[in-house]
């Protein structure tokens, strides 16, 4: 009895025995998505989404051209440059909602998860494609490219991702392959430069002369117009240039004021000038 005494307290073990500890519970497996929010996994990721932008945009502009080639369009007419914009949104709407991934971002490990954890929405992606026209803007993604400096390294999120409550995220083996901390900056900084000269390029190009494709583009318009079919369009332009209207601003400002003139039933220095050029141009 005191031995089974002894036994029953537990305080003493048999000789030679050992205990054989618990088996521990398997660990819970998570999904990429889950393990994705793990830190830093959206800074990391900030390298992989511009190299994933440049394959995406190169497959939007290849599907873009060839929409072209079989319609007989020219090549990035700005008549039907919104094209390029429908694609680029319809192409990844299409397949972040899939999987999270678009070509370029399943080629650099990355993809669009829902920043509580999870997998992103529908309605998430949608809203993120979205709002990619906004995060171009001016150019080069700037918009974007503020947005993801402003939210920090936990989230960098562009702003179709802070309304769609979306994260991009680096996973796999590119998680461990951090961005290097001068390369959102300098990117920000390189699309504000390229974007500052393409604003200031656009507000002077109206009081810069003629290039021979505006001339060709005025030319080409008068010829299809009414007026084509009785005088020689490009003595036309020669005669307006030479009497100062040789800007894309003076010729604006020219056929205002001949409509203004003439609606006021007043002859005027551009009706003058529009007379003279017509007569001395008739075909």
């Amino acid at each position: 009895m005191g031995y089974m005494e002894d036994v029953g307290a537990g305080s003493v073990a048999p000789p030679g025995w050992t205990s054989t500890p618990a088996a521990s519970p398997p660990a819970p497996q998570l999904s990429p998505a889950a393990i994705a929010l793990a830190p830093d996994r959206a800074d990391a990721a900030v390298r992989w989404r511009i190299s994933a932008a440049i394959i995406d945009n190169l497959i939007v502009y290849a599907i873009y051209a060839a929409i072209c080639l079989v319609l007989h369009w020219k090549v990035a007419a700005i008549d039907h440059l919104w094209l390029v914009v429908v694609l680029d949104v319809i192409y990844h709407f299409v397949l972040e909602a899939r999987d999270g991934q678009t070509i370029g971002k399943r080629q650099y490990g990355i993809r669009v998860v829902a920043a509580a954890g999870g997998d992103a929405t529908t309605r998430a992606i949608a809203t993120r494609s979205l709002l990619r026209i906004v995060d171009q803007l001016p150019t080069l993604y700037l918009s974007g490219l503020v947005s993801m400096l402003r939210t920090g390294r936990a989230r960098r999120q562009r702003i179709g991702d802070v309304a769609g409550q979306t994260m991009v995220v680096a996973v796999d083996g590119y998680s461990t392959r951090g961005t290097p901390g001068w390369v959102l900056p300098t990117a920000t900084i390189l699309a504000l430069l390229i974007s500052a000269l393409g604003v200031f390029g656009l507000t002077q190009a109206g009081s810069r002369q003629l290039t021979g494709t505006q001339r060709a583009q005025f030319i080409a318009g008068c010829e299809h117009s009414a007026s084509g079919q009785v005088i020689n369009c490009a003595c036309l332009l020669d005669h307006l240039e030479a009497a100062g209207y040789n800007t894309p601003d003076a010729l604006r400002e020219f056929a205002d004021e001949e409509r203004a003139e003439a609606l006021s039933g007043r002859l005027g220095t551009a009706t003058r000038a529009s007379i003279a050029a017509v007569n001395a141009c008739r075909n």
